[in-house]
């Protein structure tokens, strides 16, 4: 596997997990679709990215943390 995708699962896989613990702490259910409406992205792009099909802009970085209520660098943290 080319570590460019490879960057991208983990990533993906990471995003999931942040979207776990932003349930846990809110106590509500994780959920991507309701991520992508607090990031205001589209869902099939917060799907993809999750999957890690995507190659990140950067402000699709700070949206995907405004909808975690993170710092954008907790997400680069993997």
């Amino acid at each position: 596997m080319e570590w460019k995708e490879e960057v991208k699962i983990k990533f993906g896989e990471h995003l999931l997990s942040l979207l776990e613990e932003h349930g846990l702490k809110n106590d509500c259910k994780p959920s991507l679709r309701q991520l992508a409406i607090r990031s205001d992205l589209e869902y099939s792009n917060v799907q993809r990215i999750s999957k890690g099909q995507v190659d990140l802009a950067l402000t699709t970085i700070f949206s995907l943390a405004k909808g975690l209520d993170i710092k954008p660098m907790i997400l680069l943290d993997f």
